[in-house]
């Protein structure tokens, strides 16, 4: 059994893994602990009741985190996280419980989830955007996790996609993260909207519910962030072209207001000769699961 943790900026979740399922589940708060000390305490914690109501033992912990860097087992200073200082996480679990800890970056554990047990199996070629608090992405590259040589290899979200555009959470500007994340959507919904009364509401389904209710900003929002994603996806194939794209997380849930704009802009964006050969698709995985099942098969990650 493998104890698989996938850090959110809002929430955390974690998982008992026995092969491929993911057997016992738990969530907490990432944000209102004391400390990084503190929000540790509270994971092995939360490690520790699952392992107990199933009457089980962990081999290994797994840890997928923003910014989370797998050559040092340290969440470096994660704009999306409240530890503005680099988090040596991997060692501070493995000192509480005794066990291995392998810790990389929450979207390459994503990757690893969707390419083994989702939508990617089969590929030699994958690239996986988690949409949520920010975007996130992980390459599969020659049927290998593409890390490079500081661990933080693939950052799609922080290509800029508008020149002197919005700024953005790692202190440049016109990232794609400031468009098509949460954050971004609710940003683009407030220079649109004629309701404010939707953005006191959290998350991006109140935008989602006014789409499809007809509200005309709402669809406007939508088909604004498809053309900026179609944007940064069309620019990493030309890079790096996968043989299918997988978008995972809470803006991908929402039927066709994101991807069927998207599928027409992504097309019309991409280098001619990629033009019809990269599928794109939606994560086939229970919304908790491939984080937490990409956490665990870190854990079984040659290192470089």
């Amino acid at each position: 059994m493998i104890a698989g943790i996938d850090i959110g900026g809002t929430s955390t979740k974690i998982g008992l893994v026995d092969g491929d399922r993911v057997v016992a589940r738990e969530r907490i708060s990432t944000t209102g602990h004391a400390d990084e000390q503190a929000f540790a305490d509270a994971l092995v914690a939360a490690v520790r009741t699952l392992l107990h109501a199933h009457k089980a033992e962990a081999s290994a912990i797994g840890v997928g985190a923003p910014n989370g860097n797998q050559h040092t087992g340290t969440i470096d200073r994660a704009p999306n996280l409240p530890w503005p200082q680099d988090v040596p996480l991997a060692r501070m679990l493995s000192e509480r419980t005794g066990l291995p800890c392998t810790l990389g970056n929450d979207a390459n554990a994503a990757a690893l989830g969707e390419w083994r047990y989702g939508a990617g199996r089969g590929c030699t070629d994958l690239l996986v955007v988690t949409l949520g608090t920010g975007l996130g992405s992980g390459f599969i590259v020659n049927g290998q996790l593409l890390l490079g040589p500081f661990g933080n290899a693939g950052e799609l979200g922080h290509t800029t996609v508008v020149m002197d555009g919005r700024p953005c959470t790692c202190g440049r500007r016109g990232c794609l993260e400031a468009y098509v994340s949460i954050r971004g959507m609710r940003a683009t919904y407030q220079e649109l909207g004629e309701d404010p009364g939707i953005l006191e509401q959290a998350g991006v389904l109140p935008i989602a519910t006014a789409a499809l209710n007809g509200d005309a900003s709402a669809l406007q929002t939508f088909r604004d962030t498809a053309r900026w994603l179609a944007v940064g996806l069309a620019n990493a194939v030309a890079i790096a072209p996968p043989q299918r794209i997988v978008l995972f997380g809470g803006i991908a849930r929402n039927g066709d207001l994101l991807t069927a704009p998207l599928r027409t802009r992504f097309e019309e964006a991409l280098l001619n000769i990629h033009q019809g050969r990269v599928e794109l698709c939606t994560s086939v995985l229970p919304e908790d699961d491939a984080g937490i099942l990409g956490a665990a098969a870190l854990t079984g990650m040659p290192m470089p």
